[in-house]
């Protein structure tokens, strides 16, 4: 059985997508997020007991054989924040200055990366 694929429609969605394929997002407060193909899939804030995203995220861009984007930025200063925000705030940044935004990029083989690492050294920042 064939579905209808329209492959313009995929190349579009990754020339549109500047976060990646598989991205990771923490927040300097811990929260996380994960985006596969530019869509926002879910969240997560291990401080509320919740298990970490970035397990999963690594496993799904191993079972989909791409890179894994992971970015550690500051939580917005909006209380009223979405992560279309965060989303806009790293689009505007690697717009603005392309060559300092590079996300750590996990290949499917990587080891582990420690922890909360990125994020305590963006809290240290402030």
């Amino acid at each position: 059985m064939t579905g209808n694929v329209d492959k313009g429609t995929a190349s579009q969605v990754k020339a549109d997508n500047p976060l990646g394929q598989c991205c990771h997002i923490t927040l300097s407060n811990g929260v996380e997020a994960f985006y596969l193909n530019g869509e926002f899939i879910t969240d997560a804030d291990p401080a509320d007991g919740e298990p970490s995203l970035l397990p999963l995220a690594r496993s799904i861009a191993r079972a989909s054989d791409c890179a894994l984007n992971c970015y550690a930025v500051h939580e917005p200063d909006d209380e009223e924040w979405a992560w279309n925000d965060v989303v806009a705030e790293i689009e505007q940044h690697k717009r603005d200055t392309p060559d300092s935004v590079m996300p750590n990029m996990f290949r499917p083989d990587s080891p582990p990366v420690p922890r909360g690492l990125l994020t305590k050294l963006l809290a240290l920042r402030k």
